[in-house]
């Protein structure tokens, strides 16, 4: 899909963080910014979209997708299953959250440079053919695994900017323990669900992992609370586009707290990734009045350390 002359490199914003943190809504809210195209999980792409058939964002099958199809017809010449079980296999065997030790080192990185080889070469050509088909200049990735996203990093040509999306762990705890239809797979009605003891050692976990990472670039990291994100709007849309470098960027703003979506491609996420319309940005408070006290006070105990440096209330 590339023509003569060196590529422009691929400008990736990407979402990491603990699922059930918004990252849906943020980052179908930054689709909408002219120059920006959301993608969704794309670390899943192999397998929901190649594999599984999994509805795109538009709402068709993704290989029935309009955008889909030319991205992987146009650099790979198809919607290879054989390639995609290929980019599994090695996704797993160096990008996955138990090659996070190694990546913290510089043998490890040479290490997992070799074992991803093919890997990092592809990934470039996908990420490369999106922003090609989408005419974008910033790709918004919704991930959120480190280890994932910390390969991403080492692509030969992505400039890899990282949003570290937080949100309550009382909050997330209570999202993972509720039912939630999953509407894009045939063979799961409902998505994934945690304990309140799962949920909280991953919060941990994970949000320690993205700072070791990655909080000593400090001109391409930039830590959110989703919390944040929702009270001003503005601001944490004029931070994340100064992350990004577009500053110059029209805020995909209606009003102080409205957001317009349009129909997006999103190959994997949150079901809430079919919305479109008007959007009002605000606090899901629920699970103050409604998570069980005991489950309340284990994900504040199990927490405590990162929940006081994000700054959030013990109570």
């Amino acid at each position: 899909m590339t023509g003569g002359g060196a590529a422009r490199p691929v400008k990736v914003l990407y979402v990491a963080g603990l699922g059930r943190s918004g990252s849906t809504i943020l980052a179908n809210t930054l689709g909408q910014v002219e120059g920006f195209f959301s993608g969704g999980e794309l670390n899943f792409i192999w397998k929901h979209a190649l594999i599984e058939n999994r509805l795109c964002g538009c709402g068709k099958p993704s290989q029935e997708c309009e955008f889909w199809g030319p991205v992987f017809d146009g650099e790979f010449g198809g919607q290879s299953e054989e390639l995609a079980r290929e980019m599994m296999r090695l996704q797993y065997s160096g990008a996955r959250t138990r090659h996070i030790p190694m990546m913290l080192t510089e043998s490890g990185r040479q290490k997992i440079r070799g074992r991803l080889g093919k890997f990092l070469d592809n990934t470039g050509r996908l990420y490369r053919a999106i922003q090609s088909v989408s005419d974008s200049r910033v790709v918004v990735d919704t991930s959120k695994e480190p280890a994932y996203g910390y390969a991403l990093g080492m692509v030969p040509g992505v400039d890899l900017r990282v949003l570290h999306l937080i949100r309550d762990p009382r909050a997330a705890a209570y999202s993972w323990a509720k039912k939630k239809r999953q509407p894009d797979s045939t063979e799961r009605e409902f998505m994934h669900q945690k304990t309140p003891t799962q949920s909280a050692v991953l919060w941990d976990a994970w949000n320690a992992a993205i700072e070791a990472l990655w909080r000593q670039m400090p001109a391409r990291y930039l830590r959110l609370r989703y919390e944040d994100f929702v009270t001003d709007p503005r601001r944490s849309f004029e931070e994340i586009l100064g992350l990004a470098g577009e500053e110059d960027a029209e805020l995909p703003l209606v009003g102080e707290r409205d957001v317009k979506l349009g129909i997006s491609h999103t190959v994997s996420g949150n079901p809430n990734r079919f919305d479109t319309g008007t959007v009002e940005l605000r606090q899901d408070r629920a699970w103050q009045k409604q998570m069980k006290p005991r489950d309340r006070a284990l994900v504040t105990a199990l927490t405590l350390p990162l929940l006081t440096r994000y700054h959030y209330s013990v109570r």
